[in-house]
C-alpha cells in the first residue's frame, strides 16, 4: 500500500508510476497531505483516477501550504463533509484513521464525533437520493408501442 505525500507522492502525474507498474499496490489516500503544496486540494483527482484501489484513509484538518499540522477537523481549510461525499461517491466503506496530533484528546474525541455525524449524515442522504432515484426510474420504457 502507498499513502500519498506532499512535495512528490501527492497527484495522479506523481503516483501514476507507482500505482500503474503494480496493480495490485493498494492506495492509502492521506487527505490531508492531498492539501499540501499544491494549488488545490488533489484528492478529487486522486480518487477519481484510483478510487477503486483505495484501501485506507488518514483524516486530519491544515490550512495548505507547506505544514503538516494535523488539526482537529474543521479548524483548517479542509471541507470535512465534502470530502467524506467524495470517499462515499467513490465507494470507500473501510477504515479512516483520524490523525489528529494534540496532548489534549477532546480534540480527537471533538473530531472523531465530528467525522462520525458527517459521515451518518452523508450517508443519509446519498441513500435517499438513490431510494428515490430508483422509485422513479421505469422499469421498462415503451417506444411506438413496444415495450424496449
Amino acid at each position: 500500500m502507498i499513502e500519498n505525500l506532499p512535495d512528490g507522492f501527492n497527484s495522479v502525474a506523481q503516483l501514476r508510476d507507482l500505482l500503474d507498474a503494480v496493480p495490485e499496490l493498494g492506495l492509502h489516500l492521506d487527505i490531508g497531505h492531498a492539501n499540501l503544496l499544491v494549488d488545490e486540494n488533489t484528492t478529487d483527482e486522486i480518487l477519481e483516477t484510483y478510487g477503486g484501489r483505495l484501501q485506507h484513509v488518514h483524516m486530519h484538518d491544515n490550512k495548505g501550504g507547506s505544514s503538516d499540522l494535523h488539526l482537529p477537523l474543521g479548524a483548517g481549510t479542509i471541507e470535512t463533509e465534502y470530502y467524506v461525499r467524495a470517499l462515499q461517491d467513490a465507494g470507500f466503506d473501510g477504515t479512516i484513521t483520524l490523525e489528529v496530533f494534540t496532548p489534549d484528546k477532546r480534540y480527537l474525541e471533538y473530531s472523531r464525533d465530528v467525522l462520525r455525524r458527517v459521515w451518518d449524515d452523508c450517508e443519509k442522504i446519498r441513500t435517499a437520493k438513490i431510494q428515490h432515484t430508483e422509485k422513479f426510474e421505469p422499469s421498462s420504457v415503451k417506444t411506438q408501442g413496444a415495450v424496449v
